[in-house]
């Protein structure tokens, strides 16, 4: 404690505590930042206008931010809240002939895992694709497993315009 204490004086900041007894504590730091005068212009990308790209992950609002980014550097995207419904969307793609040309596939969802989607998503488009997945956790137990069903790379939550530019300019050829 003293250690964060030091640190949230030296960044002008303060910290209190509330203890209830057989409840626990509680301590709260409070800092303020001052709001960047920069401002993030997103510019389209040439490689990758009018791509389709497919989002999965199990946040509404994850889906709408990543379809956001996307969006914002021109490629065309759509998202679903279901492994298994990303899935149906992709044998969908394929019968249309209007491929998605890269997956963002959360690691975690509730009806199946990533690693599993991903695997059923390889069989249907085969190994050109490139599939990122995304988590909030560390992925070291799982990339071995993860690189043998298909994933091209991992993408940790939450990110950013740049860190999705970042991996996508990487992965997309």
């Amino acid at each position: 404690m003293s250690i964060t204490k030091r640190l949230v004086d030296m960044m002008g900041g303060t910290i209190s505590v509330e203890s209830k007894p057989d409840n626990g504590s509680e301590f709260i730091v409070s800092l303020s930042f001052p709001i960047s005068e920069r401002t993030t212009e997103t510019k389209l990308i040439p490689q990758l206008k009018g791509l389709r790209a497919l989002v999965a992950d199990d946040d509404t609002e994850t889906c709408l931010n990543v379809c956001k980014m996307l969006r914002s550097i021109g490629m065309r995207s759509d998202w679903t809240i279901s492994g298994k419904e990303a899935v149906i969307r992709t044998k969908d793609a394929v019968e249309q002939g209007d491929l998605f040309s890269v997956y963002i596939i959360d690691w975690l969802m509730p009806d199946m895992n990533g690693i599993e989607i991903v695997r059923n998503i390889r069989k249907l488009v085969g190994d050109e694709m490139p599939i990122i997945i995304m988590t909030a956790y560390d992925w070291s137990n799982i990339e071995t497993e993860a690189i043998e069903a298909g994933v091209t790379a991992f993408c940790a939550k939450p990110f950013d315009i740049k860190k999705l530019i970042h991996v996508l300019t990487k992965i997309m050829k």
